[in-house]
């Protein structure tokens, strides 16, 4: 019978090179989706030895698992890039559901491919014959008469061909007689072994099960599976696979016959996961303790936007147990209007980005809440985002801070603005009064023209439009000061330009009394900058005066 090997998502190139390479009576088949393995595997035609996975396979582990729940007994090869075959190994390792016929393999060229396939399907023929052995074996015990006589030769020639121990044991689990490879196995001659009991020979924990194998065996009470004992004389220690069944029933005494063969490898690999798994579950636990100590929200979002993941803080900020949140969407923990601010974010993170940002969240029960939150997306093994993590702090306080912080510096602004305006009040003083007197003099002159009846309509227009000019210079002068002493905490876009020119006309009546050597170097191209308007314009303030007093000391 030939090997049969399916190919998933290999391509056709490696499917012809095999075709032409392997050894001849080597079937190859091949499937690009893993549906269409899935249906092959399900119809049980033509059920292949070996499957490789080929580098589109996107979810290898997923998919061997799901081939093992159809089909066992099935060899599967996971291609892999270079130096991620550690990685997949292990993570076939920590699968529950994946056991030592599942390997992985560096994928380099097509020669060292086939060398490993050539391997594989060797080892499949020599166990196809193996079991074909058995199964003559079998056919032979089943024909034996009853009334044989009980030490009569039962093993023949292909007994002590086939790889597997063979022990016929008497009702009291001692021995009768043995194939080659059992003593082989036993690491003892035939002579040593005949009449000890089976049981002595391993150690003193596996007594009793092996003990319970052979009486299940011989009562036929229930089906008893294999079972693992432990050789109790080797230096090293060798685990042994032993299975019994009946071979006849004579009225003097029944006959058991043991099937063992050593599976030192697997037991050794699976003691080793589950060492790994131990470790694994011991530093998980440390980790929980860890994160449950932080007290920021902390918790792990999947694809589907669900939580499956929390720490304690975030437990106690929304009022529900760890149970409760797992599964939950997002908006049914959160609420649907603070989900309906986050939104942007979390689509954000979800197209693979890593983001920061602050926002004021209306929670149920909570009320108001300044938070500052960080998501980091999740990738798969093929670079597909499939949930992120997300790390969320209270600073409401900060923020309250913050605003009476800022509140402080306005107030100190504006009395720093009353301040300035007291010390120019002789140089506004004077400023206003000279447009107020010049009203008055063109209103008084008006008005004795018109008592003397000589005001011509020219003249007049003349007298008032003077009026409006000095009217509009004291409104202008009172409109700079408003502005100057107003408070506006507001943070807007501002040009920097403009603020320096504000400064300068407000402070024109200093300019004009110290005559200053005033130059300006302004960029054209500055950007607009959102900041509060009031305090960087008290600053330029500063600085000027500051200035302007500077160089009247080094004049003096």
């Amino acid at each position: 019978m030939s090997s049969r090997i399916s190919l998933l998502s290999t391509g056709e190139e490696l499917l012809t090179y095999l075709n032409t390479n392997l050894s001849a009576g080597v079937f190859l088949e091949h499937n690009t989706k893993p549906q269409y393995l899935y249906h092959r595997l399900e119809s049980t035609i033509g059920k292949p030895d070996i499957i490789v996975l080929g580098l589109e396979v996107e979810d290898p582990i997923r998919t061997a698992e799901h081939i093992l729940v159809l089909q066992r007994d099935i060899k599967i090869i996971m291609l892999c890039r270079d130096g991620r075959q550690n990685m997949l190994q292990k993570a076939i390792q920590f699968s529950p559901f994946l056991n030592s016929d599942v390997t992985s393999f560096e994928y380099n060229n097509y020669a060292s491919l086939r060398k490993k396939l050539q391997f594989l399907v060797d080892n499949v023929e020599k166990q196809r014959l193996y079991q074909s052995a058995i199964e003559v074996v079998e056919k032979e015990r089943t024909a034996i008469a009853p009334t044989r006589p009980v030490m009569a030769n039962y093993l023949d020639k292909l007994l002590d061909r086939i790889p597997l121990g063979i022990i016929n044991l008497d009702s009291h689990g001692r021995i009768l007689n043995l194939n080659r490879s059992a003593h082989e196995i036993m690491g003892k001659s035939e002579r040593s072994l005949v009449n000890k009991a089976l049981s002595t020979l391993f150690s003193d924990e596996d007594t009793d099960n092996i003990q319970r194998l052979l009486h299940h065996a011989i009562t036929n009470e229930e089906k008893q599976g294999a079972i693992v004992a432990s050789l109790n004389h080797f230096d090293v220690t060798a685990y042994i696979e032993l299975s019994a069944s009946l071979l006849s029933i004579n009225t003097a005494e029944p006959i058991v016959t043991v099937i063992m063969q050593e599976v030192t490898a697997r037991v050794l690999e699976e003691m080793k996961r589950k060492k790994a798994e131990k470790a694994l579950q011991a530093s998980e636990k440390q980790l929980r303790l860890v994160i449950d100590a932080i007290p920021e929200l902390i918790a792990y979002v999947d694809a589907d936007l669900a939580y499956q993941f929390n720490n304690k803080a975030f437990e106690k900020w929304f009022g529900f147990s760890r149970h409760e949140i797992k599964g939950k969407k997002i908006w049914q923990v959160i609420g649907e209007l603070p989900y309906s601010i986050i939104t942007p974010y979390i689509k954000e993170v979800m197209s693979g980005n890593t983001i920061t940002f602050e926002e004021k969240l209306n929670y149920p029960y909570r009320g108001n809440v300044f938070i500052r939150s960080s998501y980091v997306p999740n990738f798969s093994e093929s670079g597909r985002v499939i949930g992120f993590f997300l790390l969320t702090s209270d600073i409401t306080q900060s923020k309250n801070e913050e605003e009476i912080k800022l509140q402080h510096m306005l107030e100190a602004a504006h009395a720093s603005r009353i301040i300035s305006i007291g010390e120019m009040s002789t140089q506004l003083a004077h400023e206003i009064s000279q447009p107020l007197a010049s009203i008055e003099t063109y209103s008084s002159a008006c008005m004795k023209l018109i008592e003397k009846k000589r005001a011509d309509t020219e003249a007049l227009y003349h007298a008032f439009d003077n009026i409006s000019t000095q009217a509009t210079r004291a409104q202008a002068i009172m409109h700079e000061l408003r502005n100057f002493v107003k408070k506006d905490s507001s943070r807007k876009p501002i040009i920097i330009n403009e603020l320096v020119y504000n400064a300068i006309r407000f402070l024109q009546l200093e300019i004009k009394a110290n005559k200053p050597d005033l130059q300006l170097e302004l960029a054209d191209d500055l950007p607009i900058v959102e900041a509060d308007q009031i305090l960087i314009e008290q600053v330029i303030v500063n600085l000027m005066k500051n200035a302007i007093e500077a160089m009247q000391v080094l004049d003096e």
